[in-house]
């Protein structure tokens, strides 16, 4: 879980500094991958399908 979160927030760091705006939604999926409810594929899928929503 650890490792996980810290993933996470590297990813987010790198996101900011590049004009990321907050959004729930993928900020709930990145939340499920840390306590490990879901694995890295259903992740990517997930911020995908938001990103083609035009999240």
């Amino acid at each position: 879980m650890t490792r996980r979160r810290h993933a996470i927030e590297q990813a987010r760091a790198a996101n900011i500094r590049q004009g990321y705006v907050h959004d729930p939604v993928l900020e709930a999926a990145n939340e499920r991958f840390i306590r490990g409810e879901i694995d890295m594929a259903e992740l990517d899928r997930l911020m995908i399908a938001a990103i083609e929503a035009g999240r």
